[in-house]
């Protein structure tokens, strides 16, 4: 199972790669069109925001994957570990149903924006609003995997020892207690 999601995972940083080679490219040559030759390809810059909103998403996926969005864990790591593990689970859960509000929105949207064509390159709006539902839906995945993980782990996790972490104060404790250089000379 672990190595469908690693390849699954590969599948959707090459295609974000293409996605943003073809985007930088069509901004490149549209650049370069309307400073040599006072025109441009009129289709590029509506693609390329297209192209930007699946790169959005579907980065969003990577980077749940990878533990790489941002979040605020202070407060959490304040509680004891039975706290912060339950802490956790709920979090998951929340972020598990934001994306199942989304998917539900998006494929909503999608099929209502059906018959809205973009003003240039005329794709059916409805193509672009998906963006969101796939996003979700691989989010959403994500996040299932997680949370199994989770409630299947939770005796160990509960017995692994917390690393430890010098705060602030401590680490200004320690380097004004250690010998520098400039005191010696």
């Amino acid at each position: 199972m672990e190595r469908l999601g690693n390849a699954v995972m590969k599948c959707l940083e090459v295609v974000i790669v293409g996605l943003i080679s073809v985007m930088s490219i069509l901004v490149i040559v549209n650049v370069a069109l309307r400073f040599f030759f006072s025109s441009s390809i009129v289709v590029s810059e509506e693609l390329s925001r297209f192209m930007f909103i699946y790169i959005v998403f579907l980065g969003s996926i990577v980077a749940l994957k990878e533990d790489g969005h941002i979040y605020v864990d202070f407060i959490a790591k304040a509680f004891p570990r039975p706290i912060q593990w339950v802490l956790k689970l709920v979090v998951n859960c929340c972020m598990l149903y934001c994306c199942y509000v989304l998917l539900l929105g998006s494929v909503e949207l999608s099929e209502y924006n059906m018959v809205d064509k973009s003003p240039v390159a005329g794709i059916p709006m409805g193509y672009i609003y998906f963006a969101g539902a796939i996003g979700a839906a691989g989010m959403g995945i994500v996040l299932i995997i997680r949370i199994i993980k989770h409630i299947t782990s939770f005796s160990s996790w509960l017995k692994a020892a917390p690393a430890p972490s010098a705060t602030p104060a401590d680490a200004a404790t320690a380097a004004d207690a250690a010998p520098s250089a400039d005191k010696e000379a």
